[in-house]
């Protein structure tokens, strides 16, 4: 019998493999044919690989504006809220540091480019972390009902453990409640309320709810006097 011409060795894997390749041709093709459109996301800002026992003592965007460029279905298929904005802090040390955003910080699909971010540079400061027991004072607001006054104020726990940068902790001497209202009030009351550090990157670790008990006693003015005390136990 005959041998078979090369060319027609392994048909079946040699048709197989120009299926494939005009398949792949003609998409790109019509990538290649499709309009190019551009849009702009915003997107989150991620740090990644904190150093340990580090902290971020700077503010930071919540998000940056990203512009993406590529063919028309591609980007109108993309999921925005896939997209992420990466700022890799593995080998960062304490100090301040401005960190360039680049193409490849974003985890945009292949076939679309990164044309543009905004801010383009994220200035990050990395402080050692600490933390500080401090007094807690209630905040007040309001006034009572007429005839009475605030006498004492009190809060239980007294103090609160904070959690933040060295820098950011260490000049504090307090910290406050949120707003417990007065108006109108004419008795002694107790109430719940939240520990709130008004520096940006502090929190509570211990002691974030109390309890503020206000007392309120009759101004002078609407106090009982000695005769009207004496008339009431003659009665």
């Amino acid at each position: 019998m005959a041998e078979r011409p090369a060319i027609f060795r392994n048909l079946g894997l040699k048709v197989l493999a120009l299926a494939i390749a005009l398949i792949v041709w003609f998409t790109f093709a019509a990538q290649r044919r499709e309009r190019i459109s551009e849009r702009t996301y915003p997107i989150p800002l991620s740090l990644v690989n904190i150093p340990p026992r580090m902290v971020i003592a700077s503010p930071l965007p919540p998000s940056v504006e990203v512009r993406l460029r590529g063919p028309f279905t591609p980007l109108r298929q993309l999921d925005p809220s896939k997209l992420e904005a990466v700022i890799d802090l593995a080998d960062a040390e304490q100090g301040e540091k401005l960190y360039r955003l680049g193409p490849e910080d974003i985890n945009a699909p292949q076939e679309v480019e990164v044309i543009s971010i905004s801010p383009a540079e994220i200035r990050v400061v990395l402080d050692t972390a600490a933390e500080k027991s401090v007094p807690i004072e209630p905040k007040l607001v309001g006034q009572p009902a007429a005839g009475f006054m605030v006498e004492e104020v009190s809060v239980e726990p007294r103090t609160a453990r904070l959690v933040g940068a060295t820098s950011l902790i260490n000049p504090m001497t307090k910290v406050s409640t949120d707003p417990v209202p007065v108006d109108d009030r004419a008795a002694t009351f107790s109430v719940p309320a939240t520990v709130l550090p008004e520096t940006l990157g502090v929190r509570v670790r211990e002691g974030q709810v109390v309890t503020v008990t206000v007392r309120l006693v009759a101004t002078t003015a609407n106090a009982p006097t000695p005769e009207a005390t004496a008339r009431g136990k003659r009665r």
